[in-house]
Formats: C-alpha cells, structure tokens, sequence
C-alpha cells in the first residue's frame, strides 16, 4: 500500500489539514451564529422595551386592538427573517465541509485504487480473481455512495424549495391578516 514511510506521513499530514480546515469551517459558521443570534437578542431586547413603552401609552380597547394587529407582522417578519439567516449559515457551512469531505473521500479512492493496482502488480498467479474482485468491490462501493449523495442533494434541494415557499405563504398570509385588521 505504502511504499515509504513518506508516504504515510504524507497522508496523515493530508487528513490532519482537512480536519484542521473542517473544523476551521465548523467554528466559522459557529462564529456567524454567535453574532446572529447576540444581534437578535439586542434587537429584541431594545423593541421590546419600546413596545412596551407604546402599550402603556394605550387607552382604549380599540387602541389596544390597533397596538396588537400592527405589532403582529413584523414580529412574525423578523422571525421569518432569523430562520432564513440561521438557514443560510447552516446550509453554507455544511455545503463548505461537505465539499472537504468529498475532497477526501476522493483522495482516499485514489489512494485506495493505487493500492489495489499495486496488490496487482505484486500479487502471486492465479490470484487475479480476488483483484478483480476487490476492484468490483470499491467500484460498487463509490456507486453507491454517489448515488446516496446525489439522492441526498435532491432532498436537500426539495427541502430549500419547500423553506422558500413556506417563507413566502407565510409573509403573504400575515399580509392579508393585517389588511383585514
């Protein structure tokens, strides 16, 4: 598989640079939640106070029932708004590090064939089978995780499709129900 130690110190230091980058990829989008989600807590924290501030300046039932409507879109805008971000920055990162993993899965089917060709060079006669059968074996092995992967993609896809959607009902149906307040 190896012919010198080189080359396995090579590889190990290639995986350790993948995982540093994964990881480096992991902590990124955690840093992005971070800043979301202490921006959030601001925003909230300072209208609330103001919209308190406004509901203790209400009246009578018809104000507070014109505080309540207009108050009920653009919360449930700024929600909509947060799981959006929170979705772009998840679905970014894992994209990144799935793109990492793919990298070193590949490398790893390199690695793995070149072995296999070099079992071959070096195998005894009559030993042809089990070479083909090992070949047999990674090449259906790859086949199948191509076709999960790409299966995987199409959910992933459906699954943004239906978020999209879902976003804009939502934000339409708010629309209508302040109209109709």
């Amino acid at each position: 598989m190896f012919t010198t130690p080189d080359q396995m110190v090579a590889m190990h230091k290639a995986a350790l640079e993948s995982f540093q980058a994964m990881a480096a990829k992991s902590f990124s989008g955690l840093e992005k939640l971070a800043e979301l989600n202490m921006a959030a807590t601001k925003s909230s924290f300072e209208e609330s106070a103001e919209q308190f501030k406004a509901l203790l300046e209400v009246k009578d039932a018809k104000a507070f029932a014109d505080f309540a409507a207009g108050s009920a879109q653009p919360a449930a805008d700024k929600m909509t708004a947060y799981a959006k971000h929170v979705y772009e920055i998840t679905s970014d990162t894992g994209s990144e590090i799935a793109k990492l993993m793919e990298k070193q899965l590949a490398d790893g089917n390199r690695q793995l064939h070149s072995a296999i060709d070099a079992l071959a060079k070096n195998a005894p006669a009559g030993s042809e089978g089990v070479v083909t059968f090992m070949k047999s074996a990674v090449s259906a092995a790859n086949t199948a995780y191509d076709q999960v992967n790409k299966a995987t993609k199409q959910v992933v896809e459906m699954a943004e499709a239906n978020l999209v959607a879902a976003g804009k009902t939502a934000t339409t149906g708010a629309a209508r129900a302040k109209k109709a307040a």
